[in-house]
């Protein structure tokens, strides 16, 4: 039977990184649907925790080793104000960057945006002792940024979480050649928790980030994306009009025109709209140079 360490970042006094959403909140929720999708495909899985407790780097590194797993992954969240998913691995690559590699395919597959693969060295080897210390394969996930609002917005209920969970099983899976027999997830149904009319308040907060992105944001999340849209312009513009089908040089022109109004209101306006601001500002600059 193949084996597979969990290690879960942070826990009890340690929060880890904290923005929108608590880190070691997100880890162990992430760390622990990817336990039972692991499982229902037959893996033995140890995890550092269970629940919020504490749990020191070398406490996880030293249980590991023990444990003699076939693979290790220490689940994470990120901050510092960038935007998507990454991982990193041992610097000789190995399985190590091919577990990376079939993890980051999966992200992928679930519509987070990858920062790619990454490696880091220290005055000893690998810089991080998660890698450096542990004698199998190991890696360190990175879903979401805690601190960006729209990054963190994929991963701030329950039912995305576990998505992320099962996509880094999903991974290891496949790079120990197992094939995927879970019913996990299959018949899992999103539960909305916001109504329409909270949601489009957020929209328009700029929670839900820009085209194309917001759009699928919101139906992974279980959302009515034209709803959610035509109550933002209902919000906004007094009344109810159907999704943007202009592209970005066309609005330009508009913008041009004067149909858009000023700033702030513009910017707000447009994003309303399901528009890239900055896009087609840029456009407007080029055309009036």
């Amino acid at each position: 039977m193949k084996k597979v360490y969990l290690g879960v970042g942070h826990g009890g006094r340690d929060s880890g990184a904290v923005g929108y959403i608590v880190e070691k909140d997100v880890n162990l929720q992430i760390a622990l649907a990817c336990k039972e999708y692991l499982e229902e495909n037959g893996i033995d899985v140890k995890i550092s925790r269970t629940s919020d407790i504490d749990k020191e780097l070398t406490q996880r590194i030293n249980e590991c080793n023990t444990y003699n797993p076939d693979l290790a992954i220490d689940i994470h969240n990120n901050a510092g104000g960038g935007d998507g998913f990454e991982v990193y691995h041992a610097i000789n690559g190995g399985t190590g960057k091919v577990l990376a590699q079939n993890i980051e395919e999966e992200i992928k597959a679930i519509g987070q945006n990858s920062r790619g693969l990454k490696t880091k060295k220290g005055n000893n080897g690998d810089y991080f002792g998660f890698i450096r210390c542990i004698k199998c394969p190991s890696i360190i996930t990175e879903t979401v940024f805690v601190d960006n609002q729209a990054d963190a917005s994929q991963a701030d209920e329950l039912h995305e979480q576990r998505a992320f969970g099962q996509a880094i099983a999903k991974g290891i899976l496949k790079t120990l050649g197992i094939s995927n027999n879970a019913t996990v997830g299959k018949n899992e149904t999103v539960q909305t928790t916001k109504s329409i009319d909270e949601i489009a308040k957020e929209v328009i907060n700029n929670k839900w980030d820009v085209q194309p992105r917001r759009k699928q944001l919101l139906e992974q999340a279980g959302y009515n994306y034209e709803e959610v849209q035509n109550k933002v312009n209902e919000i906004l513009l007094g009344k109810k009009t159907t999704v943007n089908k202009k592209s970005n040089e066309q609005i330009a022109d508009e913008v041009i025109a004067g149909k858009w109004d000023v700033q702030p209101k513009r910017e707000q306006l447009l994003r309303a709209e399901g528009y890239d601001y900055n896009a087609i500002q840029k456009i407007v600059n080029q055309k009036l140079r």
